[in-house]
């Protein structure tokens, strides 16, 4: 069992120092990211929208109701659109941006029935702001897409180091970790 979670712990290291490392590529290059992702996504959706044609084209119909083509030449027109315009990446925010807008007035009613109390103030508030965050996003797509690069870049960077200690002291514990976890599944076996 130790050996196990020894592994486990020294892929967890690993992953959480990849994540760290993107983490700081995010941040210090939000421009190059978005375009690594746009890449990414485009070769990806060629990729699958080719397999899924091919393994439509080459069945035997035993299934003549499901087809696998449509959803293949959708995936080949994304792929083709993500490689031509650079600027795809652009939609995202303003995505983003309805979406927050959206939730916003969705949550308004719940906002309105708080009205007077504190929760009511404070529910208020992120309303507004909310709002106000999804404007900025959908008048300032670029801008918006650098932003959630550099953001994401800043969440990975504080989750992989969160990780990266955790995984340290479980490390530093893990001969007494196992013993606590060998003597709690005798007393589950026992019952």
């Amino acid at each position: 069992m130790q050996k196990k979670l020894n592994s486990f712990i020294n892929s967890s290291i690993i992953i959480s120092l990849a994540f760290f490392i993107l983490g700081l590529v995010f941040l210090t290059m939000p421009s190059l990211s978005l375009d690594i992702i746009r890449w990414i996504i485009a070769i990806g959706s060629l990729v699958i929208g080719a397999l899924l044609i091919a393994a439509d084209l080459g069945r035997n119909r035993a299934m003549p109701f499901f087809s696998t083509t449509l959803i293949g030449v959708v995936l080949l027109v994304i792929g083709l659109i993500f490689i031509r315009h650079e600027r795809v990446m652009d939609i995202f925010p303003i995505v983003l941006g309805a979406i927050f807008i959206i939730n916003a007035f969705s949550s308004s009613r719940l906002t309105m029935a708080l009205r007077g109390t504190t929760a009511g103030r404070y529910a208020t508030i992120t309303t507004i702001l909310a709002i106000i965050c999804g404007i900025l996003l959908i008048a300032n797509p670029w801008e918006g897409s650098l932003s959630m690069m550099i953001f994401a870049g800043i969440m990975m960077i504080v989750y992989s180091a969160s990780t990266f200690v955790d995984m340290i002291v479980l490390k530093k514990n893990v001969k007494s970790l196992t013993k606590e976890l060998k003597s709690f599944f005798k007393s589950t076996d026992s019952k």
